[in-house]
């Protein structure tokens, strides 16, 4: 149920980025997310947040590297480490583009009574943070 409301939701956002005339698919902006949340992180660090494998996202940072979204430095001790930055277009994307998600989400719940929404968030995070790690930079919302 969870991913098919996960399905329903990057549909629509789909559809609200190419109607905004946003470049840059759903998953590429989930991405983009948690630097703009945390500039720096390694992209090992952004593979846990996503849970995702690495190759998916390196493709995906690629994709976004290519767009001028972020950027890709190795580190200066392990130049096989990658720390990924987000450029000022990237951040002035999801400044752009965080009104169009919340509209969506808006849109998605309106026929759930707010109570019972917060208990099915509330059951979620219950699933979800025992599968995080303390310096994860995902945030629980109220």
């Amino acid at each position: 149920l969870a991913w098919k409301v996960a399905r329903i939701h990057a549909n629509d956002l789909a559809a609200r980025f190419a109607e905004a005339g946003v470049n840059i698919t759903v998953e590429q902006w989930r991405a983009l997310l948690p630097a703009y949340k945390a500039d720096g992180l390694t992209q090992g660090r952004l593979c846990d947040m996503l849970s995702q494998e690495k190759t998916g996202v390196s493709r995906l940072v690629a994709a976004l590297e290519k767009h001028g979204l972020l950027r890709r430095e190795s580190g200066d001790d392990d130049r096989r480490v990658k720390y990924i930055y987000i450029t000022d277009a990237g951040r002035e994307l999801v400044d752009f583009t965080l009104d169009i998600v919340q509209e969506s989400r808006s849109e998605i719940a309106r026929h759930v009574d707010p109570d019972e929404f917060a208990v099915c968030k509330r059951v979620l995070w219950q699933l979800i943070e025992p599968h995080l790690d303390a310096a994860c930079c995902l945030k629980k919302e109220p």
